[in-house]
């Protein structure tokens, strides 16, 4: 079934009709029957995916396979499936654009059966199934001796957060560095973990410098912001709460848990739809005017580093202004990965792909959304405000002084986001 075809046809079935049939089409597609069958699907033709750009003529009719067996698992699991299937297909049109058709909960069937009908999402979920399946290839029997270096100072945050650092201003000083990819404005570099550093044999560094054309400031915003704002860039972003943190503009060390949105069949296959990350960040590192920081998958209830979360490793990025090119600004990113076991070809293939692919998109939709329509904010300089509040605060507090004596002290504050600020904006 083209489930957008149906948009532009007319009305016949009663609205509560229609509101019935899409819980129960919900009902269907999130059922055991339907979930074993889609596995099904995908172990037999997953292996056929390559990653990369380019859309094969395979990949389509692998496709129209998989709507046709949608549309027979729907109409299996519906009482007198093809003649209610095609009123409702009919009526929908009219449903959506009516007083029940904003309801909430027929809102995300409706939005499920759209995403089940895009190609782009289809190939997006087999392609997260044929990574998750070789990631999980290559690092088969691979943890070494129990807990060994899951505390260590190689791997542990302040260790990377150090490493990061020194990588974005050393260039290619340090050696053993082996380039996975690279194109006219991304570079990705891998590296053997230390023997005595390492958690499972096929754990290796992933380096990344990417030349971003945006400012640093606006790289800053891109990266750190959390709010209902970042939706106009990041597509995935479905909202957050914060376990620890007031503010992701003052607060240096915070936990984010953020809702996920990569769509209906990236979900069903396994991706989860939350994650839970301490943010870790440094100004004026590793020197004036840059920042950086930390993203750590977290375990709320142990409090500590979660090495066995699905999706993310600990993951550095140092920011810095472009040295020559002002309206340009550089991420180097750092991370460990269990991706060394790959062949090199299919490494690369991966790293041409996924990172690509993702910086690309946040770019640009932050110039069109964002920096066009003037709605950059300014995470240096919310942070020099809170900072300068806080010194004085401090001062009248601790002396109890003339306030022309204590404005005085606010000429050299001590807070290291002052620095950059000053160093920014001068």
């Amino acid at each position: 079934i083209d489930w957008r075809v149906c948009f532009r046809s007319s009305a016949m079935m009663e609205d509560a009709h229609v509101y019935d049939i899409l819980l129960q089409i919900e009902q269907i597609v999130q059922s055991p029957t339907f979930s074993t069958w889609q596995q099904g699907f995908i172990n037999a033709h997953v292996d056929k995916f390559e990653f990369g750009d380019e859309n094969k003529l395979e990949y389509t009719e692998i496709f129209q396979l998989y709507e046709d067996g949608v549309e027979q698992q729907i109409v299996g699991g519906l009482p007198d499936g093809e003649t209610k299937l095609g009123a409702f297909m009919e009526a929908l049109p009219d449903y959506i654009n009516s007083e029940a058709g904003k309801k909430e909960e027929t809102g995300k069937a409706i939005t499920m059966l759209m995403q089940m009908s895009e190609f782009q999402e289809f190939k997006e979920m087999m392609m997260y199934v044929r990574k998750d399946r070789d990631d999980k290839s290559a690092s088969t029997g691979d943890l070494l001796g129990g807990t060994k270096a899951s505390d260590g100072a190689v791997l542990s945050v302040d260790g990377l957060l150090d490493r990061c650092a020194t990588l974005a201003t050393s260039g290619e000083t340090e050696e053993g560095w082996v380039t996975c990819f690279q194109n006219d404005w991304l570079k990705i570099d891998k590296k053997e973990i230390e023997p005595e550093a390492k958690r499972h044999k096929n754990e290796i560094y992933l380096r990344g410098v990417m030349t971003m054309n945006m400012t640093y400031i606006e790289v800053l915003d891109m990266m750190l912001y959390f709010g209902e704002r970042r939706k106009l860039w990041d597509k995935n972003y479905a909202g957050h709460e914060m376990p620890m943190g007031q503010d992701a503009y003052d607060d240096d060390e915070y936990i984010v848990k953020s809702a996920l949105d990569f769509g209906t069949l990236m979900h069903m296959v396994g991706l989860p739809r939350s994650l839970l990350v301490k943010w870790v960040r440094r100004w004026d590192s590793p020197k004036l005017g840059m920042c950086t920081t930390a993203m750590v998958p977290w375990d709320l209830e142990k409090q500590g580093v979660d090495h066995n979360n699905s999706i993310l490793t600990i993951k550095c990025n140092t920011m810095m202004p472009h040295p020559t090119l002002a309206h340009k600004s550089i991420i180097t990113t750092l991370e460990t990965n269990k991706m060394g076991g790959m062949p090199k070809w299919a490494l690369k293939m991966i790293m041409s792909s996924t990172a690509p692919s993702m910086m690309s998109g946040l770019e640009k939709r932050y110039i069109q959304n964002v920096r066009n329509a003037h709605k950059t904010v300014d995470m240096v300089r919310l942070s020099l405000t809170f900072s300068l509040c806080l010194d004085l605060f401090v001062c009248l507090r601790s002396f109890p002084l003339p306030l022309s004596v204590c404005h005085s002290n606010l000429h050299t504050p001590t807070h290291p986001h002052t620095h950059i600020h000053t160093h920014t904006h001068t």
